[in-house]
């Protein structure tokens, strides 16, 4: 929510696989973005490239589009308005996906419908100040989710910020003050828009955070420096009832937990020479927790309610030892430093980067306490350590000919760029799911899903290239790699994508004085992934459709922008009809997730009209 992220940000640090909450819409990208279609890799840039020509710096865009697969429609809207020294955005973007058929011809039960709603406003109201403000409201309704145990018939998203930037004359040269509120409220079952299961349930869950941010910016000698300040007061809080009148709470699965977070850093940067740039940070970091319903008992009635009456507490301490603090403190230390080097003799750059990076657990890690029959039973641990990433990378990327990015006036014909990344990441206390089965650590043997500390590694590379084949065709191609091993149990970790990449290559030319024609192909492609932590007797069954057999997909795609004030996009995704699915699964990782697999053929048509 803020503009320029700190150098290194513990905050926005994402928990390795699995995705709580579907992906935010940027307010500039609503006419363009992609409806959410987890089972499907994202489109390629070149794909949506139209749409976003026609969209960039219009008073006035609206865009709609349909595909086949999924029956999908998408409608936008996105206006601004400029008086003087103040701007003004406002966008509304509506999708409806409809249930659809995989490369077998089977019926895939996900579908759902989203309204998102954004504005935001600029004022420049001195030449060395602005103040802006930014709010949100992403509505779902009616998620359905066949790899997953419950479906969401209801889901609001809530997001309100504001920031002050100065450019003061003295010492420090720049101020910034945010402060961002952010709530979330959403209504789940298993049976409302599904075949009823013997045990209903129903989640309600309320996640609220606000959060704030003091910056200052400031010359030294030769470094440029940068302090942030931070703070934060969250809440989570879901409660699960029993689906039958009178039958009450079956388990407190967040029990109102409440976090409390600071952080501050210092960072600095420098240009050494007229190649070579230096980067460095450190960070503080401060989190308090605590679960007000620690102590409560669930109320359930009726058949089986034994198994629901137990607390909070009593769950974390029958799995993981008596008088379990519930409270925990954290205080953690993170770091980075970086070089560049510029390479004149060749257009291009290199780098190396080593970083500390430490994650705190999320409220679910520690504090999960998801009661009943074993099959249902999540428990989280309040004691567990925080997650300390040290990851080293290197990479570079070399120009050749002249390479200025693909079809750029500057860049002549047989011009092309390659790119490529290593990184090593050791982590200390990973927190990694796992089943209860008497391990150190663990009392109870119910297969039950807990949460520990092991130690782990993360590994990877990346290759990617460009080529201005000539002034009218250029391609692109990018190949990924990463490995991961839990190193205190000897195995796998969970949800490691395997080999995977595309080829593109795109044909553009000007059909006439105002209209500009592209036409282009990808092949998507992944390896089998054998590596995996599928089996719930010995390992954590996070990989729960096992190993994954490998699949390539063509896609083809052609565009045409008018005036730059008319984009159309249209094209055939997975021509060739296959069956396959992803092996890392964005959905939330629970003992019923399970992989969907990817829409067949699928024909697509999307436009943009901008005023």
């Amino acid at each position: 929510m803020f503009p320029g992220q700190s150098f290194i940000d513990t905050r926005v640090m994402g928990r390795h696989a699995g995705q709580e909450l579907p992906p935010l819409m940027l307010l500039s990208d609503l006419p363009s973005a992609e409806p959410l279609l987890a089972a499907r890799p994202a489109a390629a840039p070149e794909v949506l490239a139209p749409l976003r020509k026609v969209a960039e710096d219009r008073a006035l865009v609206v865009s709609g589009g349909y595909q086949e697969g999924g029956a999908i429609s998408t409608q936008s809207g996105l206006a601004r308005m400029d008086q003087g020294e103040a701007s003004v955005w406002a966008g509304t973007r509506h999708d409806h996906v409809h249930p659809y058929e995989d490369g077998g011809g089977n019926r895939i039960n996900y579908s759902y419908d989203r309204l998102n709603s954004q504005m935001a406003a600029n004022w420049r109201f001195s030449p060395q100040a602005r103040l802006s403000g930014f709010a949100m409201h992403d509505s779902f309704r009616d998620v359905r989710l066949p790899n997953y145990g419950v479906d969401a018939p209801e889901m609001d998203r809530t997001i309100a910020s504001s920031v002050f930037e100065a450019t003061p004359s003295g010492a420090i040269e720049r101020v910034e003050l945010g402060l961002t509120h952010d709530r979330l409220t959403y209504t789940s079952d298993n049976v409302s828009l599904r075949t009823p299961s013997a045990v209903g349930l129903f989640y309600r869950g309320a996640w609220t955070a606000t959060r704030g941010v003091a910056r200052g910016e400031f010359t030294s000698g030769v470094f440029r420096n940068t302090v942030t300040v931070d703070g934060g007061f969250m809440t989570y809080n879901i409660d699960v009832a029993r689906l039958a009148p009178g039958m009450g709470i079956a388990s407190h699965r967040l029990p109102d937990v409440q976090m409390i977070q600071g952080g501050l850093t210092f960072a600095t940067a420098t240009a050494m020479n007229s190649r070579d740039r230096l980067s460095a940070a450190l960070r503080l970091d401060g989190l308090h927790s605590q679960a007000n319903k620690r102590s409560d008992t669930p109320n359930a009635a009726g058949s089986g309610a034994a198994t629901y009456a137990v607390t909070p507490q009593q769950l974390w301490d029958g799995y993981y030892g008596a008088g379990r603090d519930s409270s925990p403190t954290d205080l953690n230390v993170s770091g980075r430093v970086r070089w560049e080097h510029d390479l004149a003799e060749r257009g291009g750059q290199v780098y190396a980067d080593l970083r500390r990076a430490v994650r705190n657990p999320d409220a679910g890690e520690r504090f999960y306490a998801s009661s009943g029959p074993a099959a249902l039973v999540q428990v989280g641990d309040p004691q567990l350590s925080p997650e300390a990433h040290h990851r080293s990378e290197v990479g570079g990327r070399l120009d050749f000919d002249g390479f200025a990015g693909s079809f750029a006036p500057k860049t002549p014909e047989g011009a092309w760029r390659v790119a490529a990344s290593g990184y090593f990441d050791r982590v200390s206390d990973f927190i990694t799911p796992d089943r209860a089965r008497g391990q150190p650590g663990i009392l109870m043997s119910n297969k039950a899903i807990v949460y520990r500390n092991v130690d782990a590694y993360l590994a990877g590379a990346a290759l990617e290239s460009w080529w201005q084949v000539s002034d009218r065709i250029a391609a692109r191609g990018r190949l990924s790699w990463t490995r991961g091993a839990n190193l205190s149990d000897h195995r796998p970790l969970y949800q490691i994508p395997p080999l995977e990449g595309e080829a593109v290559i795109e044909y553009r030319r000007d059909v006439m004085p105002d209209a500009t024609l592209n036409l282009g192909t990808r092949l998507g492609f992944a390896a089998t992934q054998n590596r995996i932590d599928a089996d719930t007797s010995t390992g954590s069954g996070q990989d729960t459709t096992g190993a994954t057999g490998g699949w390539a997909t063509l896609d083809l795609f052609c565009g045409m922008v008018f005036y730059d004030r008319l984009g159309l996009s249209a094209g055939v995704s997975n021509l060739l009809d296959k069956r396959y699915h992803l092996h890392a699964n964005p959905m939330p990782q629970s003992a019923t997730t399970r992989a969907q697999y990817a829409p067949g053929r699928s024909v697509f048509v999307m436009g943009s009209l901008a005023f």
